[in-house]
């Protein structure tokens, strides 16, 4: 019984950092490919009335 408790501990320990360790390399990458920002932040909010104030070409 220990043995199983201490693997699932274990186990989901290690999931949740490689999780977060690819979700981190994904968003890095994305910041630096210039991408859209969320449009939840201040600054993306900005952007985005910027755009739409802009005529489409």
């Amino acid at each position: 019984m220990d043995f199983g408790l201490g693997l699932l501990t274990f186990g989901t320990l290690g999931f949740v950092a490689v999780f977060g360790y690819v979700s981190a390399r994904e968003a890095e990458k994305r910041r630096k490919a210039g991408g859209p920002k969320s449009s939840l932040s201040r600054d993306g909010v900005a952007e985005r009335m910027a755009q739409m104030r802009t005529p489409a070409e």
